[in-house]
């Protein structure tokens, strides 16, 4: 048994209409956002996790060996759709999640900010 547990970053929240999908040695399943368990013989098994967006979104590849005993594997996709998840047998966090969080909220705070002091700006010149 291996069990897979998927998130997504929360500014990526698009990704909760496309279900992840994995392939462990060329055998294609769905999974769900979240916990999962997947039947698998023991040995040693070549796992590729991604989200099918319009392409193959955050795809990760890792090989686990479940011979003795149940494998975790923790997947968490990118914070956009042009970049590659994460995956690994510790829990894993979203990759470039800082410079999502600075493009995705502090970008639009700068802009808000730009267009206050530009209207505080005139109105006191007049």
């Amino acid at each position: 048994m291996i069990r897979i547990s998927t998130k997504y970053f929360w500014l990526a929240f698009m990704f909760a209409f496309f279900k992840p999908w994995l392939a462990i040695d060329g055998q294609q399943h769905r999974l769900q956002w979240g916990d999962n368990a997947i039947p698998a013989a023991p040995g040693q098994h070549h796992i590729t996790i991604w989200i099918p967006y319009l392409w193959k979104v955050g795809e990760a590849t890792i090989v686990v060996d479940n011979s003795y005993g149940e494998a975790q594997v923790f997947y968490a996709s990118p914070p956009w759709a042009f970049g590659a998840g994460a995956i690994g047998t510790t829990p894993v966090e979203s990759p470039n999640k800082t410079l999502a969080l600075i493009l995705g909220l502090g970008l639009p705070a700068l802009i808000i900010l730009c267009c206050c002091c530009g209207t505080i700006l005139s109105s006191m010149s007049n």
